[in-house]
């Protein structure tokens, strides 16, 4: 199973203010949009809330809470244990091209980030108040393999990347290549 995370953050590392994203770019949302269609999402409580249509159409999502009352929308699966969730996704993903994105929140990235193959990134170029930040990493164990500057409708620049884990081997190499060329 390949794992990918994806997140968007600005220059301090912010990514959330009260559990939902301190900005709203339409064209950051379709860079995730795009990226995320056709595969598996991993998402906590909080990230799954946020989130402002339930499903997401086009990608089968996964949620974990230890919250054994939380109700999810039809078409999603609620896990109370990440092995678990990590069972399904990599059930949903076996034999096909889909990726496993973890789309937050901190914890899940925490917890994913030394085994993810795969980071996309979008860096905001302006600051916002926010309470929680992407976790620390070595950009050094990463290569990044496509960068774009963008503009967007509400005036606020931004950059998107993918980046691969610099010991990935030959066979995601390929895939990862296959994948960034049909989006």
């Amino acid at each position: 199973m390949i794992i990918a995370i994806i997140a968007a953050m600005d220059p301090e590392g912010i990514i959330g203010k009260d559990g939902v994203l301190p900005w709203s770019i339409p064209e950051e949302m379709e860079f995730f949009t795009q990226s995320t269609m056709g595969h598996v999402l991993l998402m906590g409580r909080k990230t799954y809330q946020s989130l402002r249509i339930k499903p997401l159409p086009g990608r089968t999502s996964l949620v974990v809470s230890s919250d054994k009352s939380f109700q999810v929308a039809d078409g999603v699966l609620l896990f109370d244990d990440l092995d678990e969730a990590e069972e399904k996704a990599r059930e949903l993903t076996q034999g096909n091209e889909k990726l496993l994105f973890v789309i937050g929140g901190r914890a899940l990235f925490e917890a994913y980030l030394p085994k993810a193959d795969l980071l996309y990134l979008t860096r905001v170029e302006a600051s916002f108040e926010g309470d929680t930040r992407f976790p620390d990493y070595d950009p050094e164990q990463w290569s990044e393999i496509t960068s774009q500057r963008h503009s967007s409708s509400v005036g606020i620049e931004f950059s998107t990347s993918i980046s691969i884990r610099k010991n990935a081997g030959e066979e995601l190499l390929a895939m990862c290549s296959r994948l960034i060329k049909s989006k």
